[in-house]
């Protein structure tokens, strides 16, 4: 099913909170699109745009099926997670006055710190982060930190660093009753974690295609209805807006977003490993469900709220080095957190990331190599 894996049989692959493997009804699908429907989108009328247009709404809709949200208007096609969260706050600067204060926690990833850090340098407003329970958002710590100048809260479903799955559900309920715009990265989360966002009801949520089993280049920002007629574009250029009454217009929802040429090569190709998802995104869950139980068993841990996620202590560069060497693949401390450095620890992490497509056996392989060097779990 996964070609990478089949050519590369001695590769054991614990990098899926990077990246996950791609399906054969992946490269299949690239092949048809380059083959059938390699046109534009907004560039003509002619027929067979017309039904690439159909065809780029269908994709969208199988997306509103997967994080079950209300409208497809809904769903923007951006380039990637960092790009739709710049996107989303350089226009929430509209709604930020002086000394108002954004709430994130110790945990999140550099690609909200950063663009916070940037744009907040030279204006009055201040970044509040607070800080976690034994790695867990403590619902009575996280509300001492509201206040009334708090207006943005943003936070992710499950760190990409340790793992830990966080009570969302009552987090975006507090931060509702308390009229606050709640921003949700479940990049990390979307491929183990099922999202319905009718239940839970959230202002902005982002992920990335790479996370369901797709391409790279192409991320799904999540915008309610009530916040499209008031957001712009952060860019412009053809595709966008529309010529009238010696006026340029921006097109109507979800439409202004899309300028200049998308990148319809990842969108298109996606649609079929989407697709698959989205018909086995319950075996894919019990199947990650069980081999996270098979893991509480063999590291004899108790249970606890994380994910597909092990982090260890990495003392030296010798662990890295044998696992490079017995064609391990990991990532081992060069974890997309400053936060983590800075609030929580300054140690040498090592983190595996499991999949359903993991064997029982390269799992009880990982434990012989942790025991035998000794080293600790440190998110379980």
């Amino acid at each position: 099913m996964f070609l990478f894996l089949s050519n590369f049989k001695k590769i054991i692959y614990f990098d899926n909170s990077s990246t996950n493997q791609k399906p054969k009804i992946l490269f299949k699908s690239i092949i048809n699109i380059l083959q059938k429907k390699n046109f534009n989108l907004n560039r003509g009328e002619y027929n067979l745009l017309q039904k690439n247009f159909f065809f780029f709404k269908k994709i969208k809709k199988i997306i509103k099926k997967i994080i079950n949200s209300n409208f497809i208007e809904e769903i923007i096609l951006f380039y990637n997670s960092t790009f739709s969260i710049n996107f989303i706050i350089l226009n929430l600067l509209n709604f930020i006055k002086i000394n108002n204060e954004v709430l994130i926690s110790n945990k999140e990833h550099n690609s909200i710190l950063i663009p916070l850090l940037k744009v907040f340098k030279n204006k009055k407003i201040k970044l509040i982060i607070f800080p976690n329970y034994k790695n867990n958002i403590n619902l009575n710590i996280f509300c001492n930190y509201f206040n009334k100048n708090t207006i943005i809260c943003i936070n992710n479903f499950s760190s990409n660093n340790f793992g830990y799955i966080n009570k969302l559900k009552k987090i975006i309920k507090i931060c509702n009753f308390n009229n606050i715009i709640t921003i949700v990265d479940i990049t990390q989360s979307i491929s183990n974690i099922n999202i319905n966002l009718k239940k839970i009801k959230i202002d902005f949520l982002f992920f990335s295609f790479h996370k369901l089993y797709s391409l790279t280049g192409v991320s799904v920002l999540y915008c309610k209805i009530f916040f499209l007629s008031k957001i712009n574009p952060i860019l412009s250029g053809g595709g966008g807006i529309y010529y009238n009454e010696n006026k340029f217009i921006f097109k109507n929802f979800d439409e202004k977003f899309y300028f200049g040429t998308q990148n319809i090569f990842s969108i298109y190709s996606s649609y079929y490993s989407l697709k698959w998802f989205l018909s086995n995104k319950k075996y894919i869950f019990f199947l990650n469900f069980y081999i996270k139980k098979t893991i509480f068993n063999i590291f004899n841990k108790k249970k606890s709220n994380f994910s597909n996620i092990v982090l260890l202590k990495n003392y030296n560069t010798f662990f890295n080095n044998y696992l490079d060497i017995n064609k391990i693949i990991s990532r081992c401390d060069n974890l997309c957190n400053f936060l983590k450095k800075m609030f929580i620890n300054k140690n040498k992490n090592c983190r595996l990331s499991y999949n359903f497509f993991n064997k029982l056996k390269e799992i009880f392989k990982i434990k012989f190599l942790i025991f035998f060097f000794n080293f600790k779990i440190i998110n379980h």
